[in-house]
């Protein structure tokens, strides 16, 4: 019985992403993906910069790779736009089935959610009254 195991591990291969390349990504909680820059790039996580239509700003996203190996993301990008690379599911796998088909339609178990909110008005003392 050996004291050290090697296991092999799941990491970004640098040769295939690099800083600089556009990206797009799309988490399986998120409703839509979202293009930037890669900022950073590491065999465990990519960052991601994007501008989120506001003024001056820009925001990023972080990409583990411990999360796109569970099947997470859905992944595309490229150095340079003649030759788009992606990372997608396969359809046999059941990690990530709330992320968008590629062809754009409905995911077939999407579940329509509804939040009822009730909205209350002060009058100056401690009581609400709900309209």
């Amino acid at each position: 019985m050996d004291l050290v195991a090697e296991k092999p591990i799941a990491a970004f291969d640098l040769d295939q992403v690099r800083c600089g390349d556009l990206l797009w990504g799309i988490h399986c909680t998120w409703t839509d993906g979202k293009a930037g820059l890669v900022t950073a790039a590491t065999e465990k996580q990519l960052t991601v910069q994007y501008y989120p239509g506001i003024g001056n700003i820009t925001n990023h996203f972080i990409i583990p790779v411990s999360e796109v190996a569970a099947g997470e993301w859905q992944v595309r990008w490229s150095a340079d736009l003649s030759d788009i690379k992606k990372f997608i599911l396969p359809e046999d796998s059941d990690a990530g089935r709330d992320i968008k088909p590629e062809n754009g339609g409905e995911s077939a178990e999407k579940e329509e959610s509804r939040t009822e909110v009730k909205i209350c008005v002060g009058t100056g003392t401690t009581d609400l009254q709900e309209i």
